[in-house]
């Protein structure tokens, strides 16, 4: 029975789609069955596994909402890509846009996504889903399916005021709709380790949180590889297996796979 990893920060440019493509290359290299799913409309995870024009997909996460939302058969297996990389990809493209305006007038709105999560829930080890950097229905609907959230934090000033607005709403979801929902753990990306500043950005934002927050040891570094990587249809293990994002990516996998819960 897969465990259910939401990647989510309401803030942009954290390295959310590239934590999550990476984390499920990361997973299926360790031997893991994993389903990565785009809950984002613009399509980035779609590409960053892979797919080069998400938007010519005859069938995307918008199809098998859309049949839930209408009560019809999901077929097992329906719309999942096997991508070269050993992931299993549901998709998305720019037609999932107008999911949130179906999901308002729907019947268990926040759970729409759930329904198809729980159904495909035996199939994997690990379902990892990237949220879009908004907290809408798109993004309620997959912290209402998941078991957990990862929080990919940039080392910058206004760190906090995302991370507290995130964590608000973790609690609501948790309160109202998922009670077993928990943060996973908040990951810091792109981080200039040397420099001064970075490290008294990340020390603030330990300190403005509880001790049941749980902040990652390792940090992700900025590189321009990984810039260069991102969109390629190559993960950064592929595209720089040596680099030390690779070598930060594999040891947040190993805390991921040693967080049994």
């Amino acid at each position: 029975m897969a465990k259910v990893i939401a990647v989510s920060n309401n803030k942009g440019g954290t390295a959310k789609t590239t934590t999550a493509s990476t984390l499920a290359v990361c997973l299926a290299k360790a031997g893991k069955k994993v389903l990565a799913i785009d809950n984002d409309p613009q399509g980035h995870l779609s590409k960053c596994l892979g797919i080069e024009y998400p938007g010519e997909m005859d069938i995307t996460l918008n199809t098998i909402m859309e049949k839930i939302i209408s009560d019809e058969e999901v077929g097992e297996g329906e719309g999942i890509v096997p991508m070269k990389n050993g992931v299993d990809l549901m998709p998305t493209n720019l037609k999932y846009s107008g999911m949130e305006l179906s999901l308002f007038s729907a019947m268990n709105r926040e759970r729409v996504l759930k329904e198809y999560v729980d159904s495909i829930r035996p199939f994997y080890d690990y379902i990892i889903i990237d949220c879009q950097p908004t907290l809408g229905l798109l993004t309620i609907n997959a912290l209402t399916a998941a078991d957990s959230v990862l929080v990919p934090v940039q080392a910058e000033k206004l760190a906090v005021d995302g991370l507290q607005q995130l964590i608000q709403a973790v609690g609501m979801v948790k309160r109202k709709l998922n009670h077993s929902l928990s943060i996973e753990g908040v990951l810091f990306t792109i981080v200039a380790e040397r420099t001064r500043d970075a490290k008294e950005v990340m020390s603030m934002v330990k300190e403005a949180f509880d001790t049941n927050v749980h902040f990652y040891e390792k940090v992700i570094p900025a590189s321009v590889k990984a810039r260069e990587c991102s969109g390629t249809g190559y993960s950064i293990l592929d595209y720089d297996p040596d680099g030390k994002v690779a070598a930060a990516y594999e040891s947040l996998t190993r805390e991921v796979l040693s967080n049994v819960q």
